[in-house]
């Protein structure tokens, strides 16, 4: 078949476009890249430290850039304005910052409990003990989230333990910390006893001793996109993570509790 000039000039106007286009859809997408920041309870690192890594194995390129702090300090931080991704805190910090955040989403649950170093040199047995002579405390600072949860169990106590247990109590502080994790540092070198959260217990170091629910208190932990936020979309793909099934399942290998419903 002969193929005149004309036709041939299509042809090769044809091919010169199919050309340009075909390669377009060739192109494989290029992986995620970028830093997000995370302001982290320090009482969740354990747990948060692995829930990063699960993270980073979903978003290759992705780095998670986590301080792991005391929840006044992340309150501070949240109300100077600064350009956090996502955040982990306490409702006793978080419900002060709810116009500088996204809506939060409940993660996990913690309540309080007694650490003793392995065993027990003070002869702690109950709450009403720690108000003992020659007991030596490990407490948050009463504006630390981890010293104001302390404070109220002590406070519930009262109610039957008397003000005498309150005022023993504050005299036996011998350790006064901002930050969970090192209230419960403290617990053996330089403490013999202390109130921290359930998500502590370390038998390999600690004896954990259960206080009564009628004066323990359970804290919800909550985590969020600041408004500020320089990756809001990644910081929220972690929120769900951390709030999905792997994400849960961690925390409960880490000792939390399930997240109100």
């Amino acid at each position: 078949m002969r193929i005149t000039t004309t036709r041939a000039a299509a042809f090769f106007v044809a091919a010169v476009l199919l050309g340009s286009i075909a390669p377009a859809t060739t192109v494989p997408a290029s992986a995620e890249s970028g830093e997000i920041t995370a302001l982290v309870a320090s009482n969740a690192q354990g747990a948060f430290t692995e829930l990063i890594k699960q993270f980073e194995t979903k978003h290759k390129g992705v780095t998670v850039k986590a301080e792991y702090l005391g929840g006044a300090t992340i309150g501070k931080r949240i109300d100077a304005g600064e350009a956090i991704d996502v955040i982990l805190v306490g409702s006793t910090i978080l419900d002060k910052e709810l116009s500088f955040v996204d809506p939060p989403t409940p993660v996990l649950q913690n309540k309080e409990m007694i650490l003793v170093p392995k065993g027990n040199p003070a002869k702690v047995h109950s709450l009403k003990d720690l108000a003992n002579p020659g007991v030596q405390l490990s407490m948050g600072t009463p504006t630390s989230a981890v010293g104001k949860l302390a404070g109220q169990v002590v406070q519930n106590a009262a109610a039957d333990y008397g003000f005498d247990f309150v005022t023993g109590v504050r005299k036996n502080i011998a350790v006064a910390s901002e930050k969970g994790g090192d209230v419960v540092a403290a617990i053996g070198p330089k403490a013999n006893a202390g109130i921290t959260f359930a998500s502590d217990v370390n038998p390999e170091k600690f004896e954990a001793i259960q206080i009564d629910d009628k004066y323990n208190v359970v804290s919800i932990y909550s985590m969020t996109v600041t408004k500020n936020a320089k990756n809001a979309a990644l910081g929220k793909d972690f929120v769900a993570l951390v709030a999905g099934p792997q994400g849960q399942a961690t925390l409960r290998k880490f000792h939390y509790m399930a997240p109100p419903r």
